[in-house]
């Protein structure tokens, strides 16, 4: 009877033990790149005897983003990882490995070039229409030759920019094509660090405005050249 019970208390206690690792494992395989500095976040602060949200607290993000690190979810970009080196009173190199340090590194670069492409297209769309109601201003309330000479302004910023963002957006696309993102909410995904795959905010962004962007952003681009040209129509009446 006493060897019975050993071994139904061996048994449940392998249970629990299974149940936890299940609940409390990272959400990553141990062969992702992202796995040993989810590991060496949550040893850290375990090894410290900090719960997450005081981990939060000293690295200025909120206890989900803590959550998110160490289940490999996603990565803490270059002035969260100083401020867990801080927090954790050790140095920058200790917290990295050579491996995770450069994929991650690369990532950081990868993000900045898809952030600057988005932003000079945007750039890109605004010169257009903010150019176009500038010259036309300048034709109605100014010389022929202070016109021209502000067109001829105009006309080198507008290339200037254009070039830039055909330039930027190439890279963006080799970017995309490397890590397959197919469409806006990857790419947000990406730049927001989520790995593939990873369970994403069930918010309005996420869910409702993201997956319509191309059309949010279509009816916006009207709606701004149409009060546009209005205004220009309505100068040249004037």
């Amino acid at each position: 009877m006493q060897q019975e019970n050993v071994v139904a208390q061996q048994t449940r206690s392998e249970e629990i033990g299974v149940d936890c690792a299940k609940h409390d494992g990272p959400d990553v395989n141990s062969s992702g790149l992202t796995s040993p500095l989810a590991k060496r976040i949550r040893g850290l602060r375990e090894g410290a005897g900090m719960s997450q949200a005081r981990l939060a607290e000293l690295v200025f993000v909120s206890r989900q983003t803590v959550i998110n690190w160490e289940k490999g979810r996603t990565l803490p970009d270059a002035e969260s990882l100083k401020r867990l080196s801080a927090a954790f009173g050790i140095t920058l190199d200790a917290l990295l490995d050579e491996r995770s340090e450069e994929y991650l590194r690369q990532t950081e670069r990868e993000r900045k070039a898809v952030k600057v492409a988005i932003a000079l297209n945007f750039l890109w769309m605004l010169e257009i229409i903010v150019g176009g109601a500038v010259i036309s201003i300048a034709h109605k309330f100014l010389s022929p030759d202070q016109a021209y000479a502000i067109s001829d302004v105009e006309n080198i910023v507008r290339w200037t920019i254009m070039i830039a963002s055909i330039v930027a957006s190439w890279k963006m696309q080799g970017i995309k094509i490397e890590h397959n993102l197919e469409n806006v909410v990857d790419v947000a995904a990406f730049l927001e660090g989520y790995e593939p795959g990873a369970t994403l905010p069930q918010t309005f962004v996420w869910r409702w405005l993201l997956p319509h962007w191309t059309l949010v952003t279509t009816v916006l681009s009207f709606t701004v050249i149409a009060w546009t040209f209005i205004l220009l129509v309505a100068l040249r009446l004037a």
